[in-house]
């Protein structure tokens, strides 16, 4: 499976939901409005596909907070 077929993923937006800066590695995923997304899962899809998710990021209250991934953390 492929990130772009989770069913949280907005694939309307970006390239089938997901965009992708390769100087930065930098990957965006659209979720879909009021979408709980399963960051297990997104992480699985990533490392599939080659890459290494580090963290991820949410706005909370209009501030941008970071949040590593399990496998880095430890």
């Amino acid at each position: 499976m492929k990130l772009s077929k989770l069913d949280f993923v907005d694939g309307n937006r970006f390239k089938r939901g997901v965009d992708m800066d390769v100087n930065s590695q930098l990957l965006t995923v659209a979720l879909k409005e009021g979408a709980q997304p399963n960051w297990q899962l997104i992480d699985q899809q990533i490392d599939d596909a080659g890459y290494m998710a580090v963290e991820w990021f949410s706005m909370e209250k209009g501030e941008l907070k970071s949040h590593p991934f399990l496998k880095v953390a430890e």
